[in-house]
């Protein structure tokens, strides 16, 4: 197992079970829709390769060393925040009516950072590279990236690396993969849609889950700022970030009520 990546260099109060089933569910997701393991071995290697040097891309920051520098400041902001908010795809400008934005960090997942307002205080944004345009003007604006490898979106996160790049001031990364090896320079948090995922990176860093909030998370509609999909096979995904926050103990924060026909 690969708990190790957890427990022993980060630290938690969730017991090591929890961990256990965050990374085990990856793997029945994975059966369930019939994915190739190899396929996401394949992507967290060639991600982890292309940055495994001093000055990848020409950008130094995304170097190994520097990389776990960046990850040591996170998991220190994460634990200093009062509130640590994740907010998914389904979030809506009324969301954050009343929102104390001097007292909460965001973890903001994906394409969701296009919906969060600029006069938050943006943690990191957590993506497997389907949420353009809003990445790309994330990335313009200094975002951090917990940047994920799986199966299909090598060419995503090819494309987005060869054009951030090319900024004047790149974005910060962090990596992580969803297999079962582990991989020098990345880490698995464990958990399967980006809304889990970043709830997973926050437990694993330490943060209690007393302290995570959860906004535009639902099992019943497909969130504006969330990446093109199959409508079906979304909700079925969603029905798997369900079971992963149940693992957590913050189901009760997503929203699976139904909306009425107008």
């Amino acid at each position: 197992m690969i708990i190790f990546h957890l427990t022993d260099w980060f630290g938690s109060d969730v017991a090591e079970d929890i961990f256990s089933g965050l990374i085990d569910i990856q793997t029945t997701v994975r059966e369930s829709f019939g994915w190739d393991y190899q396929s996401d071995l394949l992507s967290a290697n060639l991600l982890a390769e292309s940055l495994d040097n001093e000055n990848p891309y020409d950008v130094d920051i995304w170097s190994p060393n520097n990389r776990a520098v960046v990850l040591d400041r996170l998991k220190e902001k994460l634990l200093a925040a009062p509130k640590v908010v994740v907010v998914g795809a389904a979030v809506d400008e009324v969301d954050f009516i009343d929102f104390n934005f001097d007292n909460n960090v965001i973890i903001a997942a994906d394409g969701s950072i296009g919906g969060i307002p600029k006069s938050a205080n943006i943690a990191c944004v957590v993506t497997d590279f389907d949420g353009n345009p809003h990445l790309d003007d994330a990335a313009k604006s200094g975002a951090l990236f917990i940047a994920h490898a799986h199966g299909d979106n090598i060419t995503n996160w090819q494309n987005c690396l060869n054009k951030w790049q090319a900024l004047e001031h790149p974005p910060e990364l962090i990596l992580t993969h969803q297999i079962t090896e582990s991989i020098d320079g990345m880490y698995n948090f464990g958990g399967f849609t980006d809304g889990d995922r970043a709830v997973c990176l926050a437990i694993g860093l330490g943060v209690p889950k007393e302290n995570i909030s959860l906004i535009g998370f639902s099992t019943t509609k497909i969130g504006k700022w969330s990446g093109q999909t199959n409508p079906v096979r979304k909700l079925e995904k969603l029905a798997w970030m369900l079971r992963v926050l149940q693992m957590i103990g913050l189901d009760e924060q997503v929203d699976s009520s139904v909306s009425e026909a107008p």
